[in-house]
């Protein structure tokens, strides 16, 4: 995505993959036991909020 022009280059990158990660293993775990899917839909999009708080201003 950054060298697509997508992110910023002060985008850290492993933060980022991190961030996403951690919330599809903890979205995911909460779903299955609550079987129920709005924890997962919730902590991806704060997530992917979070990543596209990193795109450059047009």
């Amino acid at each position: 995505m950054r060298d697509r022009g997508e992110l910023r280059a002060d985008a850290d990158l492993d933060e980022l993959s991190l961030a996403l990660l951690t919330a599809l293993q903890g979205g995911t775990l909460l779903s299955q036991t609550w079987r129920d899917t709005r924890p997962l839909r919730a902590a991806l999009n704060a997530a992917l909020a979070y990543v596209w708080s990193f795109a450059p201003s047009r």
